[in-house]
């Protein structure tokens, strides 16, 4: 069972500490647990609640009528909330339960969490509105060291199965006009961004070579050279990798002037990447989208 500190539930929420504390101490939205040494702490019932109570919020409820539902009518609400047509809260919803069952480590409700976003925004949908949300609210509370390491692989590894599964579902193309290989270079590890694009491709009749995470130069040049290939992509998520990317793009340059090749990073890298022919930056999924259909 996770335990979280009332500046997690801030993070994760975005409201601030002492509205929480207010909260607590007027309407009874929580009760905060005690460590032996009398420290202030919060379980996963807890935070999945509080986030919940913050979508209602959000929903337009006031905090002193949430203050006084009932365990039944608070689950009523959240579940008119889930299956109204109004498509961000219900994004919302959807992101908070998928962040408090990963974190505690409940896969049959992760699975259901998943399964509604599938349903309500398809697969790529699912990604832009759900998955890349959910992922950038929990990575910053890993980058600050105040999660473990095995809730980050418990709910990326989940995604992953996920992606990959509907991936399998596809059809193999039998004549395909383009024929993509896909990579992380060295130092990259973080491979859901990478697996979406895959999926998009394929769903788009193209062949994807897939190479996955870390891969060293030599080592894509191998593949590449050992199959005809129009396009490389590939995805920069850490930060000071500029060096690396050059490094790669300039030898790509010289091995495969034909190719396409497509970066996708955040705008950050716009004036640290030196760019060659048919190289381009792609700094946002739709506009990947649009470019490969």
């Amino acid at each position: 069972m996770g335990t979280y500190k009332i500046s997690d539930l801030e993070k994760l929420s975005g409201v601030k500490a002492h509205t929480i504390r207010v909260w607590e101490q007027r309407y009874e939205i929580l009760t905060p647990l005690r460590t032996e040494t009398n420290i202030r702490y919060y379980n996963d019932r807890q935070l999945r609640k509080f986030l919940n109570v913050v979508s209602l919020i959000n929903a337009g409820n006031k905090i002193s009528s949430i203050g006084k539902l009932s365990e039944v009518d608070f689950n009523t609400r959240i579940n008119k909330l889930l299956n109204s047509k109004n498509s961000e809260l219900k994004e919302e919803i959807i992101i908070n339960q998928l962040i408090s069952s990963g974190l505690s480590y409940d896969e049959v409700s992760f699975e259901k969490a998943f399964s509604r976003a599938v349903l309500s925004f398809g697969l790529i949908g699912t990604y832009q509105k759900v998955l890349y949300p959910m992922l950038l609210k929990i990575g910053y509370l890993w980058t600050m060291s105040e999660l473990t390491v095995s809730q980050e692989h418990f709910v990326t590894s989940l995604v992953k199965q996920k992606i990959l599964t509907a991936i399998d579902s596809l059809t193999l193309p039998t004549k395909p006009l383009y024929q993509w290989v896909l990579f992380l270079p060295e130092g990259e590890i973080h491979e859901i961004g990478l697996l979406i694009a895959s999926y998009a491709l394929r769903k788009n009749g193209v062949k994807v070579i897939y190479l996955g995470k870390d891969v060293l130069k030599t080592d894509l040049f191998s593949a590449a050279d050992s199959n005809s290939f129009t396009h490389f992509l590939f995805f920069v998520v850490k930060q000071n990798q500029d060096k690396v990317v050059n490094s790669y793009l300039n030898e790509m340059n010289k091995r495969y002037k034909n190719a396409s090749c497509l970066i996708c990073c955040s705008n950050s890298y716009l004036d640290k990447i030196n760019l060659h022919q048919n190289q381009r930056i792609i700094s946002d999924f739709d506009q990947f989208l649009i470019l490969i259909k």
